[in-house]
């Protein structure tokens, strides 16, 4: 066991661990982030294996008998040593239990090989999905019929997570050599992502002005099935969630950790810093990429926080945790307009914003990556889509098009000829001679005088 652990900032602006281990031997270690050190000094409190921070002293360590036990030492590290979030740790917990473990989970960590993990690629894809909200989310993704296999992004994600494992044995030598290393993960074809249109949002408000009203299908006792008319509950929340989303770009887990102590009416900014955790149900004071960032507000995000200034400071601005929110898609259907996922709300802000629609003109991709809070500008391309075609086509002349061109050039070069050649006659005439022997002005006939 450790006895003390000293952690500060050094002159030259880096950061230095410190620590006596259990045989009163001190040891250092210097990092250039403040991020990397907190990571060692974790490492340190939890008595876990150095080596990866000491290569040059690693004793062979312990190499886990199974690829199980090494599995539940990764999600382990995860946890308490990355403070990895309880919904990403339930999504790996998710992969290995219904996907990896059962392919992989007895074989021997020491004996691992490249033909593995391609013995998990191929059971996978010959894999059905055995969850109905996996269909669900498929159907509205891809066509695709009921019997159809794992979609080949899932694969990818489930293949990636067994490759994260070894490559963290490797880099705390439980294992000399990754042997996934050289695998090569399938490549997913790019497929179109759908957002609402200009019109999709107009149809969308006019409903909830009108009532939000649409029709449910009810069995009766006699089984007669009958349409029974139904309204949405907390239309006036909805409409104001949605249109918030829609106007600032904010995720629907950064719309629900907003609250009034970030907001600025007088000076007109919002400050992102919290995200609401559906799977904790609580806010974090953290966002997805652990960074807080100010925007602006237009006018309807003025008037949607203006009406909600009362409510206290530490309790959120919106309520998303209402089924509408949650099955948006579903929502859609009921108002009749295209069906997307919330998180498309966001797609469609940051596309009007970079393509111009529904304002005086476009903003430029920077600011858009600013807004939408992205550390990669790479990722706000991602975001940015375009409704129509333009500029993609090449411009060439039909048929018709270019047979009617050649023959009109025909006829103009035929006219120009023919003027040209009056007008040369014109000059030769004026200045006493002829172009030709016909235009040459005929001898007068004598006439003989007796």
């Amino acid at each position: 066991m450790t006895k003390k652990i000293y952690f500060n900032k050094t002159p030259n602006g880096t950061f230095r661990v410190r620590f006596i281990d259990e045989n009163g031997r001190w040891w250092s270690k210097t990092f250039k982030t403040k991020t990397d050190a907190q990571i060692f000094e974790r490492a340190v409190k939890r008595d876990e294996p150095l080596g990866f921070w000491f290569p040059e002293n690693q004793e062979e360590g312990i190499i886990p008998a199974s690829f199980a036990i090494l599995a539940e030492q990764w999600l382990d590290h995860g946890k308490h040593v990355r403070e990895l979030s309880k919904s990403c740790l339930d999504n790996y917990k998710t992969h290995l239990n219904n996907h990896i473990l059962p392919v992989l989970g007895d074989f021997l960590v020491k004996d691992l090989k490249l033909a593995d993990i391609e013995l998990l690629a191929k059971a996978l894809k010959i894999k059905k999905p055995m969850t109905r909200s996996y269909q669900s989310i498929r159907k509205n993704h891809e066509e695709c019929e009921e019997d159809a296999f794992l979609s080949l992004g899932y694969r990818r994600e489930i293949l990636i997570v067994a490759c994260m494992i070894t490559r963290w044995a490797r880099e705390r030598n439980l294992i000399q050599v990754n042997p996934f290393d050289r695998y090569k993960l399938p490549v997913k074809a790019e497929q179109p992502y759908d957002y609402w249109r200009l019109e999709d949002e107009d149809s969308f408000f006019d409903w909830i002005e009108q009532g939000g009203n649409y029709t449910l299908p009810v069995k009766s006792p006699y089984g007669n099935v009958f349409d029974k008319p139904m309204k949405v509950r907390n239309s006036e929340e909805l409409r104001d969630i949605v249109l918030f989303a829609l106007r600032s770009g904010m995720r629907l887990g950064e719309i629900g950790g907003l609250r009034n102590r970030d907001v600025n009416l007088s000076e007109g900014w919002v400050r992102i810093r919290s995200t609401y955790s559906f799977a904790e149900s609580r806010i974090k004071n953290s966002t997805k990429n652990k960074k807080y960032r100010l925007i602006e507000m237009n006018a309807d995000m003025r008037e949607i926080l203006w009406r909600r200034r009362h409510i206290p400071e530490g309790k959120p601005v919106f309520n998303v945790k209402m089924n509408t929110i949650k099955f948006f898609s579903r929502t859609c259907r009921w108002a009749g307009v295209r069906e997307i996922h919330f998180h498309a709300l966001s797609h469609t802000c940051l596309t009007n914003l970079a393509n111009g629609y529904g304002m005086d003109k476009p903003l430029p991709v920077t600011q858009v990556q600013k807004i939408a809070g992205h550390a990669d500008i790479k990722m706000t391309q991602r975001y940015v889509h375009t409704h129509g075609i333009e500029g993609t086509g090449s411009g060439q002349w039909s048929r018709e098009e270019r047979l009617a061109r050649k023959k009109q050039e025909e006829v103009q070069s035929t006219t120009t000829s023919f003027s040209g050649e009056e007008e040369h006659r014109m000059r030769s005439l004026h200045f006493g001679f002829a172009s030709s022997r016909d235009d040459r002005p005929k001898p007068k006939k004598l006439r003989l005088i007796k």
